[in-house]
């Protein structure tokens, strides 16, 4: 890899010579998610299909059609949550394969295209409703935007859907500190992460810039994922931006293409998943990330694999 260091400290967490293709032919990757039972799944939203990735090279289609697919999570009962942009609504598949529809309107109005989703350890659920189209469809059909604003949207255990914050022009993927005491959103439209400090209730406040995507090679600001210690993965213009736990860029791992969002997987997660629009690669990492899988376990401890 021809990677772009900007801190030492880069060297300390990316194994700078090992970048390989997982897999290819697809129509554009995004949302990977590692499961207790041990292999990957991605949407592929293109192709309106959810796929899964088995180790080292096997690919397989898990659900098709998917509804528009795109951010993929799973709650403490291993169930997934899916971001289901063409249908405007966020899912939960049960246990018998039914889907259950979560949200789907706020306000009396349609969701715009749900996109990316991150589940807190007290079970809310968090996600980013932007729309993404050019200004041209914009104004030829409007109805595609059907909230005021892109939003980021806080469903409660209970149920409860509410906007915590529309502060941001296109929000688009997320994620949480190791404490879950601030969240962090990607917004694509300057290629910036912002961090909120998420109240006690669940409100986000403070928000402020907290990492600048920067360079002139194509791609944009758009999934996020953090590692024990803190530090950020974001997939950003030129491939993987990775940042310290204070917001600063360290180096970005290079990549063929542009990327759309990444993973941590492997018995330690130290793994590193990444989506492009028509490949998957793969890059080893020398901290581990935090995985979902920790809070399907039952709230068991990440600090372990430190």
């Amino acid at each position: 890899m021809n990677n772009v260091v900007f801190d030492p400290r880069f060297h300390d967490l990316v194994d700078e010579h090992d970048l390989w293709m997982a897999a290819d032919g697809f129509g554009f990757t995004e949302g990977p998610l590692f499961l207790p039972e041990g292999y990957i799944i991605f949407a592929d939203i293109r192709n309106d299909a959810i796929m899964r990735y088995v180790p080292p090279f096997w690919t397989g289609i898990v659900r098709q059609p998917s509804g528009g697919a795109n951010g993929m999570t799973l709650d403490a009962q291993g169930r997934l949550i899916a971001c289901e942009g063409s249908f405007k609504r966020l899912t939960r598949t049960e246990p018998d394969g039914s889907v259950t529809v979560l949200a789907d309107s706020y306000e009396g109005k349609p969701l715009n295209a749900p996109n990316d989703v991150v589940v807190k350890g007290d079970g809310s659920i968090y996600f980013t409703d932007p729309i993404f189209m050019g200004d041209v469809e914009a104004m030829l059909a409007p109805s595609l935007m059907s909230q005021d604003y892109c939003g980021v949207f806080r469903l409660s255990p209970g149920g409860d859907l509410t906007r915590v914050t529309n502060e941001l022009t296109k929000p688009n993927g997320l994620a949480l500190s190791p404490d879950e005491s601030v969240l962090y959103v990607v917004d694509s439209a300057d290629n910036s992460v912002y961090a909120f400090d998420v109240g006690a209730e669940g409100s986000l406040s403070n928000k402020r810039l907290w990492l600048q995507m920067e360079y002139g090679v194509d791609g944009l600001g758009d999934g996020m994922k953090v590692d024990v210690d803190g530090n950020a993965y974001v997939t950003g213009p030129g491939g993987v931006w990775v940042a310290a736990g204070d917001g600063t860029p360290l180096g970005i791992i290079r990549t063929p293409d542009v990327t759309s969002n990444v993973a941590f997987y492997g018995f330690d997660c130290k793994l590193l998943f990444i989506t492009t629009p028509q490949a998957v690669y793969v890059t080893r990492i020398k901290k581990p990330g935090i995985s979902v899988i920790d809070r399907v376990a039952g709230g068991r401890s990440y600090t372990h694999r430190k």
